[in-house]
């Protein structure tokens, strides 16, 4: 394996930290769901389990967002990432 090979078969960290970003997110809407259906049978302990962990997806979607540079500072414009390439028009 060479110096720019990784694991994960990409060089580029900015892929990784948005796959990461986008499976916490979806982690969490998940977790959201387990927890209403939870609730909705009177499951209490388990729906708390079940926000918990969905509280623990959000704090990873949060970390990786500002490791992107992206979230409440930098925020996402209408034109595009802050300080990054806009999309094409």
């Amino acid at each position: 394996m060479d110096a720019g090979e990784k694991k994960t078969g990409t060089r580029d960290e900015h892929y990784d930290l948005i796959s990461v970003l986008y499976h916490a997110l979806q982690g969490a809407e998940a977790c959201d769901g387990y927890a209403g259906d939870a609730e909705a049978s009177g499951e209490q302990e388990l729906a708390a389990f079940f926000r918990e962990a969905q509280e623990t997806h959000t704090r990873l979607a949060e970390q990786a967002k500002a490791m992107l540079g992206i979230g409440e500072a930098g925020g996402i414009s209408p034109g595009g990432i802050s300080g990054g390439i806009a999309p094409p028009s």
